[in-house]
C-alpha cells in the first residue's frame, strides 16, 4: 500500500530534538528519555529522513521549546510546563535547547519556536505551511505521547494530512511510545516508518 506522500505537498517537522528533551546530560535525562532516542535509533532515522527531504525539495522545518531564562514568561498550568522552569531546561542560548548533534539546522531549514506542547499552538508554523502551499505533514521527534501526538491532532483537526514514521518518535519509554503509536495516532494520522517515507519521498 502506498502512504500517498507527495513531495510537493509535504513538509517535514523535526520537533523539540534538543539535548534538554533527548541528550544524556539533558535537564530531562532522568526520565528515561536518552536511552528510549537510543533505543529508537531516532536522531539518524531522522536524520536521514530530513536528508532525504531536502535533496527533494520538501521544507524541512525544526521546531524547538525555547524560554528565556528564568522561563516567567511561560505558563505554569500544568505539571510539564512546571517542570521547564524547575529543571531550568530549554533556555534560550543553554546547550539544553540547542539542537541534539546531527540535527543541527541547515541552510534552506526554517525555524519555529514554541512554549507549549503542540508545535501549532501560538506559533508561525501554520503560516509557513500557507505560504508553501503545503498539506501534508510528516511529524518526527520528541515525544511521542506528548508534542508528537498533540501536534498530530490539532494538524488533523486543521484539515492536514499528518504522517507519523514510528522509528523518528521517542520519548521516556518504549510503554509511553506504544500507547500513543498504537492507540490516540492511529485515528489521527497515517503512522508509518521511517524507511516508508523515505522510499514514498525519494522515488
Amino acid at each position: 500500500m502506498t502512504l500517498g506522500i507527495d513531495p510537493v505537498r509535504v513538509a517535514l517537522i523535526l520537533q523539540d530534538m534538543q539535548n534538554d528533551a533527548i541528550s544524556v546530560g539533558g535537564a530531562f535525562a532522568d526520565s528515561g528519555s536518552p536511552r528510549h532516542a537510543a533505543e529508537q535509533n531516532v536522531v539518524e532515522n531522522c536524520r536521514r529522513l530530513a536528508d532525504v527531504c531536502r535533496k527533494a525539495g520538501v521544507p524541512v522545518i525544526h521546531v524547538w521549546f525555547v524560554v528565556e531564562e528564568g522561563a516567567k514568561a511561560l505558563k505554569l498550568n500544568a505539571p510539564l510546563f512546571a517542570g521547564v522552569r524547575e529543571n531550568n531546561a530549554l533556555v534560550r542560548g543553554s546547550w539544553g535547547a540547542e539542537p541534539v548533534q546531527g540535527l543541527e539546522r541547515r541552510p534552506g531549514d526554517l525555524l519555529v519556536e514554541k512554549m507549549r506542547m503542540s508545535a501549532w499552538h501560538d506559533t508561525s508554523l501554520e503560516s509557513l505551511l500557507r505560504g508553501l502551499d503545503r498539506d501534508q505533514v510528516i511529524v518526527t521527534g520528541a515525544w511521542t505521547n506528548m508534542s508528537i501526538e498533540h501536534t498530530a491532532r490539532s494538524g488533523a483537526d486543521k484539515g492536514y494530512f499528518m504522517f507519523v514514521p514510528e522509528d523518528c518518535c521517542s520519548t521516556m519509554n518504549a510503554d509511553w511510545h506504544n500507547a500513543s503509536i498504537n492507540y490516540a495516532l492511529q485515528n489521527v494520522s497515517t503512522v508509518t516508518t521511517c524507511d516508508a517515507v523515505v522510499a514514498a519521498i525519494g522515488r
